[in-house]
């Protein structure tokens, strides 16, 4: 067990008290075998008004797991021990019914839960309990560095970036006095990162307490006071800011000595241009994206007369702000939208609409792009036949196949969007954001088993991200998206 040391808060009840927690899931098996599978065990921490506390840990580690268990909206088959206290008292189911959305909000990781049939306005509207609604709600998406033209829109109408702002801004409309933010950051661009980070700084200021759960450790530095790393659902450090410094000296598990130095901007291995010579020599042709343009119905441009061109094993970056249009590029090429003029092809022919297309995208948000009634297994087969090789490759583990998409965390899924992409005869990559859910420890190991198999099978990449220190690392050259346009 981890202490967790309540420096500066001697005496005060916590707001949040969580104690000797430990969560299973029981399931049943052929011959209804009980089988119990632990993700949480033994977890203490507690968060005092004013204070961030950031839970940092791996993708799949159990953190949005704990943030359901203070909410209580676990599922039935879950079986919980320890303790949680809200303001010195038990969070009985009750007690948790009562407060869940009123003093203890959400900041939900998947955008997903965002109401897709209702206006973005409107959502953050009716968090508000204060006179002149609208008027609040348009300072808050200023607040955040959303338009007030985008609480007319509904939430498939906006980037990835820019719904994760509105569900921000309807934890900033109430008045919980708890807040829980899991994963709200990633898909963010620095200047709106920035932004949204002091918003949240100015929350606790204010006398809110803040669970901050990320994979982020960048981000977490920034913004929490104290820091509770989270490895295969146990404590396993809890550190101070300026313990991470260096080589990470200062930090006591390995784990989180890993998590730091996993970063793009520490060691993270950089494979150089050159490693992709022999594909470019293969002779396969290139892809080659002619004057493309598009926007939406009763919008401007997003992008007119778009040129882009990527050789094959080659790995282009492009990099840009939140909202930009980077996504519905993507989006064209993939042949998942119609461009308004231009053409997209491969040895000068325009991709045809029929048949699988030889360019496969990979979304930013996995849980959207798989099927949740079917299982794993199903979703890789529909792709054609399974390749062993390739799931070895990726890390996916054999025991996954049959499991359904709500039992596996992102960074779980993203593997399998990724063996589904690169099944078959793929030519050509759109990777959108790929890896900004994840922890830098997954991310550095999805990518360079990306890079390897690109090299290996010439796939050309064509990698999407807001992270300019990742993209120095993996790509040949990085493009600045408003320069394509």
């Amino acid at each position: 067990m981890v202490e967790d040391k309540n420096i500066g808060h001697s005496g005060e009840t916590p707001l949040l008290e969580v104690k000797d927690f430990s969560l299973i899931f029981r399931h049943y098996g052929k011959g209804l075998r009980e089988r119990d599978l632990e993700v949480v065990r033994n977890f203490n921490l507690t968060i005092h008004e004013g204070e961030i506390v950031a839970v940092l840990g791996a993708s799949g580690s159990g953190k949005s797991l704990l943030a359901n268990a203070i909410l209580g909206i676990l599922p039935d088959n879950a079986v919980t021990s320890g303790t949680l206290n809200y303001k010195g008292a038990a969070l009985t189911e009750k007690k948790q019914a009562l407060l869940r959305g009123k003093e203890i909000s959400l900041i939900p990781q998947s955008v997903n839960a965002l109401d897709p049939l209702m206006k973005t306005g409107k959502q953050v509207r009716t968090m508000i309990a204060r006179r002149n609604k609208k008027r609040v709600q348009q300072d808050i998406f200023k607040k955040v560095g959303l338009p007030d033209s985008a609480g007319d829109r509904y939430p498939f109408e906006l980037s990835g970036g820019m719904a994760r702002r509105v569900l921000i801004s309807t934890s900033m409309a109430g008045n919980a006095n708890l807040v829980i933010a899991d994963e709200p950051t990633p898909g963010l661009d620095p200047a709106v990162l920035q932004e949204t980070v002091g918003q949240m700084r100015r929350l606790a200021d204010a006398g809110k307490g803040m669970m901050f759960i990320t994979h982020d450790i960048e981000i977490a530095l920034q913004i929490a006071d104290k820091i509770a790393v989270f490895y295969e659902g146990e404590t396993i450090e809890i550190a101070q800011a300026g313990d991470f410094s260096g080589k990470g000296e200062r930090l006591r598990h390995p784990y989180t000595r890993a998590l730091w130095r996993a970063l793009p901007k520490n060691d993270f291995i950089s494979l150089q241009p050159s490693a992709y010579s022999n594909s470019r020599k293969s002779g396969k042709p290139s892809l080659e994206i002619k004057g493309i343009s598009y926007h939406y119905p009763n919008s401007s441009w997003l992008f007119k007369d778009l040129d882009l061109t990527v050789q094959p094993g080659e790995i282009v970056g492009v990099y840009g702000h939140s909202g930009s249009g980077k996504s519905t590029m993507a989006q064209v090429i993939a042949g998942y939208r119609t461009t308004l003029g231009g053409t997209v092809e491969i040895a000068g022919k325009t991709i045809p609409k029929k048949g699988r297309h030889p360019v496969q995208m990979v979304w930013q948000h996995p849980e959207k792009a798989i099927n949740p009634r079917w299982r794993i297994k199903q979703t890789l087969q529909e792709a054609g036949e399974i390749d062993q090789k390739l799931l070895k490759t990726l890390g996916i583990r054999q025991d996954w196949l049959e499991r359904w998409p709500s039992e596996l965390s992102g960074g779980e899924l993203q593997r399998f969007c990724l063996a589904r992409a690169m099944t078959g005869d793929t030519e050509y990559l759109v990777a959108d954001e790929i890896t900004t859910m994840l922890d830098a420890v997954t991310q550095s190991q999805i990518w360079h088993s990306l890079i390897e198999l690109a090299d290996e099978r010439g796939v050309g990449i064509l990698a999407i991200s807001h992270d300019y220190h990742l993209l120095e690392r993996v790509c040949d050259r990085i493009i600045h998206f408003d320069d394509l346009k």
